[in-house]
């Protein structure tokens, strides 16, 4: 974690904690240092460090000023980057809905050229990328599970200047309701993908998805669940509050995923015959089964009774709009298997978006010669990670507050930068105790003096 406002954290942590000047640490060396932090005390320390540095930031703008009362100082903290979210959610429990966190996407190649401009070769870059992405080590980086929490996100690929200042801008204007700002078809499109999500009873995820036809509009969403004789999937009936006729995997059994069942089952049945063949021996059974079940076949997909999100919303669109799903768009939470990815290929779809990356997915290893996630092939089936509001502020950015939008003569608001607050307020007064509460917990951990919160 970088903080970009720069007092005296970045010293302390460095010279005081680690004896290391901060402008001679290698990149690796960084992460190694920030991992052993989080092993030496918690996940979220860093982020406990830096509220404290906010607080201490506040006190001094109190006393340079001479009141005695709270008060905004309207200075804005940005924290780079959050690595857990662990740390993402410390911020978002002291600040709550004036936190905001904006997840920032480029593309692998991108990814690649920016670090070679820093002087790391091939190799390194590697390593970075795949360490920063998702460490097996509890304490270690999870930016890609931590980046799908995002409260916006903006997609960098061969971008100029102008294009990224104008998402910023954009980004500004929702934040403070400076400008009125309608969502995008394709924020509109994941904000129903989003909602599509929480009909799925699916023991494993719940995953959403829309469909757009060429002019924007939303033609059929659809979600993972158990299809059912006469088309669709069980969803509840009111007619039926008891479930007598609900078959899905909650209502089997006891409730049991069939998937995990049957890969159960492989692996029993795998280990018995090569006991029974000699291949190994009884005593060794569970030393087996512990690397059969660390292999590949835990991410096999195929044993499910669920009908996945995109392959429920292209059935549905096929049904009621026919033609329109050819050159239409995808929206889903998730990125698409390669079970629906050929599907989506087949359906004519150009375009699919989404938001939380899916590792177990083969689609672009299997299927390079039609799909892509390139943005500027415009010859295969584009997969790209999804920008805009996300659709868990969706209502908190678009939903107009009440008389923000016109005077009393009915002409446009006009408001003043210099003076506007954020759309989404909490009381202030709050702050101050939720961070002495992690100054606290820092002076405990003796990572700050006691009585010393400098």
């Amino acid at each position: 974690m970088v903080l970009r406002f720069g007092s005296s954290f970045s010293k302390n942590v460095h010279n005081s904690i680690f004896n290391l000047p901060p402008t001679h640490i290698s990149l690796p060396k960084l992460i190694e240092i920030g991992n052993q932090l989080r092993i030496d005390n918690d996940s979220s320390v860093l982020s406990e460090l830096a509220i404290s540095e906010i607080a201490v930031q506040r006190e001094f703008d109190q006393k340079e000023s001479g009141d005695d009362e709270f008060f905004s100082s309207r200075r804005c903290y940005i924290i780079d980057s959050i690595k857990n979210n662990e740390e993402l959610e410390l911020f978002r429990l002291v600040y709550s809905t004036l936190f905001y966190s904006i997840g920032v996407f480029s593309n692998l190649d991108i990814r690649e050229k920016n670090l070679e401009k820093k002087g790391l070769s091939k190799s390194e870059i590697y390593q970075l990328i795949d360490r920063d992405s998702g460490e097996e080590i509890k304490s270690g980086q999870k930016v890609s599970d931590t980046f799908v929490h995002s409260d916006i996100f903006i997609r960098i690929d061969e971008s100029t200047s102008t294009v990224i200042n104008n998402k910023i801008s954009r980004c500004l204007n929702l934040i403070f309701g400076s400008e009125i700002i309608t969502p995008s078809t394709n924020e509109t499109a994941m904000y129903q993908a989003f909602a599509a999500a929480g009909n799925s009873a699916c023991l494993s995820r719940q995953v959403g998805a829309s469909i757009t036809n060429s002019k924007g509009e939303i033609i059929s969403v659809g979600w993972n669940d158990v299809p059912k004789f006469n088309g669709g999937v069980y969803a509840y009936d009111e007619l039926d509050p008891l479930s007598k006729k609900d078959f899905r995997c909650i209502n089997k059994d006891g409730g049991v995923c069939f998937n995990d069942l049957e890969k159960e089952l492989i692996r029993s049945l795998l280990l018995d015959k090569l006991i029974e063949e000699k291949i190994i021996e009884e005593a060794n059974r569970e030393k087996a089964e512990k690397i059969i079940k660390g292999s590949r076949l835990k991410d096999l997909i195929e044993f499910s009774r669920a009908v996945h999100a995109e392959m429920h919303a292209i059935i549905i669109g096929s049904q009621k709009a026919g033609q329109d799903v050819i050159n239409g768009k995808l929206f889903c939470t998730t990125y698409p298997c390669h079970n629906c990815a050929r599907h989506i290929v087949a359906a004519g779809i150009k375009e699919v978006y989404y938001i939380e990356p899916y590792r177990k997915s083969l689609a672009l290893k299997l299927h390079n010669d039609s799909i892509t996630e390139d943005e500027n092939d415009s010859n295969k089936l584009r997969i790209l990670m999804f920008d805009g509001v996300s659709p868990r502020r969706y209502l908190d950015f678009f939903k107009m507050l009440p008389n923000s939008r016109k005077e009393s003569n009915g002409k446009k608001k006009k408001y003043d930068r210099k003076t506007i607050a954020p759309k989404t307020t909490i009381s202030l007064q709050a702050i101050p105790i939720l961070e002495k509460e992690v100054i606290k917990e820092l002076k405990n951990k003796h990572l700050i003096n006691v009585g010393d919160e400098s």
